[in-house]
């Protein structure tokens, strides 16, 4: 836990020093600070008790951008929670208890995107995972994840044009299981709201 709130503040003090307006120019970059939720879920496989079930978690990081035409490059830097929960066996009964896997990340997806119209890009690439709290009790059995993302970004106009809608899904590839006949592999659905740093077009 302290370290979690070690890395929420590293975050906020990362924000205050990149909140330079950049540009939103057909070329050029610019920051953005982002907060969501994910709905996140194990994909198990091989010998267990344990039935996967969703949970809702947030997410908070940091964004680059940089547009060049249609074509975009953003490489991103979030903290993460993913694993879902499980339904597990009571001992001596036949109903079943919720267990919460709390899987903590710290994750960078570089993401290319491609424009079709304005204001909507899609996105995909890879997302690498370090977790935080692996091989604890609630935490993955590895500590990399790798991913692949697939998503878009939405700029709003208008008076909310600083604003942009995320929404992807994190299809992992790495077994994550501190099960040793068991295989979990984390699938996340994610929606945040995106603040751009840049000026507005006058």
């Amino acid at each position: 836990m302290h370290t979690y709130r070690l890395l929420v503040f590293a975050f906020l003090l990362t924000s205050s020093l990149i909140v330079r307006a950049q540009s939103n120019n057909p070329v050029g970059g610019h920051f953005g600070v982002k907060i969501g939720a994910s709905l996140t879920r194990l994909n198990v496989s091989g010998t267990t008790l344990n039935t996967p079930k969703q949970a809702l978690e947030p997410h908070l990081g940091v964004m680059y951008r940089y547009r060049l035409h249609q074509f975009v490059l953003q490489p991103e830097l979030l903290l993460a929670v993913k694993g879902g929960s499980f339904q597990v066996p009571r001992i001596g009964s036949t109903t079943r208890d919720t267990k919460k896997n709390q899987y903590y990340y710290v994750s960078v997806p570089v993401l290319l995107g491609y424009i079709p119209t304005e204001g909507l890009t899609l996105q995909a690439g890879p997302e690498f995972s370090y977790a935080l709290n692996a091989g604890t009790t609630s935490g993955p059995g590895a500590k990399n994840d790798l991913g692949l993302v697939v998503g878009v970004h939405y700029d709003f106009l208008d008076m909310l044009d600083k604003l942009s809608l995320h929404i992807r899904y994190v299809y992992g590839f790495t077994n994550v299981s501190p099960e040793p006949l068991a295989v979990y592999k984390n699938r996340t659905l994610q929606v945040a709201i995106v603040y751009n740093l840049y000026k507005k077009r006058k």
